[in-house]
């Protein structure tokens, strides 16, 4: 189940994958249990990722966020569903040109609050895959803290998908970063995240960068880099126009083993 460890938002994957620190938009909440912090508003996001033709795949999330007293709540779900695939036997494809499904689902609930300087968040989440008739599931968490100190520097660490999967090793990782914020001319503002990650499966741990250029509440270009020994070092970048009701939101991503994929959002305040 990797597509538990795949950005669902626009800016995550524009930041390849960055920034946990400092999340914008509660849509990061699929992937940083720290991301309902981020607005006091009352909120619902899609997001649709198109990989490339070498992947036959598309993947969509959604969710919700609301606010409980202190505490925010959200409930999401996403869904990995893959094009037809052709049938095999041990000599080679199927005679009479059989093809069969497959695809990842997951939902889940989360629960985060602010403490003065201090943030927490935590996750639970039910993931199921199926491959014709075989099916496995399992049951995750994702969790983290982030401090903000005075108003320019924000330091996070999480884990996500600490858990039980059934058959199957969970794609638990853990990442920590920095997030360094400051005015730069004509209403601008820079913010500078670096963040060092780690995946079960991965020998190596990935350095990630990511850049953010914002004007005022209007919008923000987003670039990012990654740097590791597992993956192709390529530049992601993306971008979100803000009109006070609504964010819309790209990316574009170019990883190893996705090649290059878009992601494409939308986030809705009320």
């Amino acid at each position: 189940m990797k597509m538990l460890s795949m950005p669902t938002a626009p800016r995550q994957a524009a930041l390849s994958g960055a920034g946990i620190a400092s999340p914008r938009s509660v849509s990061e909440a699929m992937r940083n249990p720290l991301a309902p912090v981020s607005t006091n508003f009352l909120s619902l996001s899609f997001s649709k990722a198109d990989f490339s033709e070498y992947i036959g795949a598309s993947k969509i999330s959604m969710l919700a966020h609301s606010l409980l007293g202190k505490w925010h709540l959200t409930a999401g779900i996403e869904s990995l569903s893959y094009d037809e695939l052709e049938g095999y036997t041990d000599d080679g494809l199927t005679s009479d040109g059989s093809s069969f499904g497959a695809g990842t689902i997951a939902a889940q609930l989360g629960i985060a609050r602010t403490f003065n300087s201090l943030s927490a968040g935590l996750t639970v989440r039910y993931a199921n895959q199926n491959i014709e008739d075989y099916n496995k599931s399992g049951i995750l968490f994702d969790g983290g803290v982030k401090y903000d100190f005075q108003k320019y520097f924000a330091f996070g660490a999480i884990f996500s998908n600490f858990g039980w999967i059934e058959k199957e090793k969970a794609p638990l990782s853990v990442q920590a970063g920095i997030t360094g914020t400051c005015p730069l001319f004509l209403g601008f503002i820079g913010a500078l995240s670096a963040d060092l990650y780690r995946r079960n499966d991965f020998q190596e741990p990935e350095l990630r960068s990511g850049l953010e250029i914002m004007y005022k509440e209007v919008f923000s270009l987003r670039f990012g880099y990654p740097i590791s020994s597992e993956e192709n070092n390529a530049l992601s970048a993306g971008f979100v126009i803000k009109l006070g009701f609504a964010d819309i939101e790209y990316a574009y991503q170019n990883r190893a083993a996705l090649n290059a994929n878009h992601i494409f959002g939308v986030s809705l305040y009320f």
